[in-house]
């Protein structure tokens, strides 16, 4: 069974999407796209703060306009023509790709959804494992418990996508480590739920992310027996690139050489701005080292889902690994397509038994 643990379903990016409105989403999205400004603005960085007419578009394009002048950013593939992905899209490109469940991801850029993903999970409860997206800073307080259990009991998500960056920003002394957060995770516990922790940041320095690793492990430490993934894995990888060749660092491997840490092998997805082409040499070299050093049961697969499409087809997002690292064992490979993620997600379903639509002959 193919398990792939990083896929995103939404509704169209231009509404609510769990929001209070319209707007606030379309803020929040304007805010993480960072997108420079043009036309000779001075004294700024990036459009937040601004109108400018930032708007979703079509086809994968988020657009503004500055000085008379159209600009987009391709955010999402071309192929996303109404910038949605439903449902039913997802089960088309999984059956395409040859995977048999999706761990959908729970980012606030695509909307709230606990609510959307619960629908989903019911109806097609043996394809699809939703996480749930809380306020990580509020996790302390009883209406933020309170809320937890309500999508773990009732709206039958099995984890939590966990921003702890969050923490990290300007003016915030917290830490999720703090005492004052113990019972929010001794309710983790006691729902025998997983944590998927969103750790990465857009032009982050290596010392950064450093901290964030050194974090996670005074954290796995404390809570053995929560089991956790690092969203995307060894990212950002630009800090740590010398040459053509990575440094894995070595909080890296602390981290994950703890008995309650794995990590996503995603690097398709990050693979355009890096210059890589399929099938991802470079990545298969960082996929070596970490399944020598830390070994298969702490990997496991990913694709981004729609986004990976920028650079490669949802099918070669498996296939750079399923059949180009033949340095893996074959009972290993299952390991990391599927197998740690029934473990860590406690997913019951051995194979999916939806009744599919059936492929008759191929393209041609």
């Amino acid at each position: 069974m193919i398990v792939d643990v990083h896929a995103h379903i939404f509704p169209h990016l231009g509404g609510a999407g769990g929001w209070k409105s319209a707007s606030a989403h379309l803020a929040f999205q304007k805010a993480g796209l960072y997108i420079p400004r043009h036309g000779g603005t001075k004294n700024s960085e990036s459009l937040e703060g601004a109108d400018f007419n930032f708007r979703v578009g079509r086809f994968g394009r988020f657009e503004w306009s500055e000085n008379g002048v159209d600009y987009y950013r391709q955010y999402n593939p071309p192929s996303l023509q109404d910038q949605v992905a439903s449902p039913e899209f997802m089960l088309a490109q999984m059956d395409h790709a040859g995977v048999d469940i999706a761990v959908l991801q729970n980012a606030l850029f695509y909307g709230k959804l606990n609510q959307y993903f619960s629908k989903c999970v019911k109806k097609y409860p043996d394809r699809f494992v939703g996480l749930a997206e809380l306020n990580e800073r509020r996790g302390h307080r009883k209406g933020e418990i309170k809320k937890l259990r309500h999508v773990v009991k009732e709206l039958g998500l099995k984890g939590i996508y966990y921003k702890a960056r969050v923490f990290f920003r300007d003016g915030v002394s917290q830490k999720y480590t703090d005492r004052e957060f113990d019972l929010f995770w001794r309710e983790i516990s006691d729902l025998g739920i997983s944590v998927h922790w969103a750790l990465f940041a857009e032009r982050e320095h290596a010392e950064g992310f450093l901290e964030k690793l050194r974090i996670l492990r005074v954290w796995a430490e404390k809570f053995p027996d929560i089991p956790s993934i690092i969203v995307h894995g060894l990212f950002p990888i630009g800090p740590f690139m010398r040459g053509q060749d990575v440094m894995i660092p070595t909080e890296f491997f602390e981290v994950l050489k703890q008995p309650n840490v794995a990590a996503e092998l995603l690097f398709p997805v990050i693979a355009g701005p890096l210059g890589w082409d399929y099938p991802y040499p470079q990545a298969q070299r960082i996929i070596k080292h970490l399944y020598e050093e830390v070994g298969a049961e702490k990997l496991v697969w990913g694709s981004d889902m729609p986004l990976v499409e920028c650079n490669c087809t949802y099918r070669q997002s498996l296939t750079y690994l399923k059949n180009y690292c033949d340095f893996i064992a074959p009972k290993d490979m299952d390991l990391i397509l599927g197998g740690n993620a029934v473990r860590i997600l406690k997913i019951e379903a051995e194979v999916p038994n939806t009744v599919r639509s059936k492929l008759v002959g191929g393209i041609y």
